[in-house]
């Protein structure tokens, strides 16, 4: 099969990837601070996130007073999930020279608000039994290829942020 569409892509990210990391070998160059800044300060309530130079909004369904007018939060973070699993998929597919056509992830968790509405429950209250579930179209790709692929994807900083869990330090004022 021609190295067309995303094979194609995987070519010019490894080629990327590979100049990138000869012109910066120290890791501490690759350290960065990222942001997203949310404001909700109008009648619809909804959440402008802004991150870097694009901007989503979120919220939440008739019970909880919003408007439908874009995803929840935990929606969101199943976004997030899968893209940044779809992404380790993508670098592991060009840095292994795995022949890819597709790659899916669709992230999915259950939910469960009724503790924010004061209603007692016993399930908690944040998103759980996340799952993840990837198809890769790649019909020339070896099982030992296919193998090597998903081990590498093991390493998706997403995915371990919540496997592993970190603090997150809230400063109010």
């Amino acid at each position: 099969m021609a190295d067309t569409g995303l094979r194609h892509y995987l070519q010019h990210k490894k080629a990327a990837m590979d100049a990138a990391a000869a012109e910066h070998p120290d890791p501490s160059h690759w350290r960065e601070a990222v942001e997203a800044v949310c404001v909700a300060d109008d009648e619809s309530g909804v959440r402008k996130l802004r991150l870097r130079d694009w901007e989503f909004i979120g919220d939440s369904g008739p019970s909880f007073g919003g408007q439908n007018l874009g995803p929840s939060s935990p929606e969101l973070l199943c976004g997030v999930i899968s893209t940044c699993l779809t992404h380790t998929y993508l670098i592991g597919a060009a840095h292994l020279g795995v022949p890819v056509d597709r790659v899916e992830v669709r992230a999915t968790a259950d939910n469960n608000d009724a503790p924010l509405l004061g209603i007692a429950g016993s399930d908690p209250l944040l998103p759980f039994n996340i799952r993840a579930t990837v198809t890769l179209v790649a019909p020339d790709a070896t099982d030992a290829q296919l193998g090597r692929l998903h081990r590498y994807a093991e390493q998706c900083p997403i995915t371990n942020l919540i496997r592993n869990s970190n603090p997150v330090t809230v400063i109010t004022g």
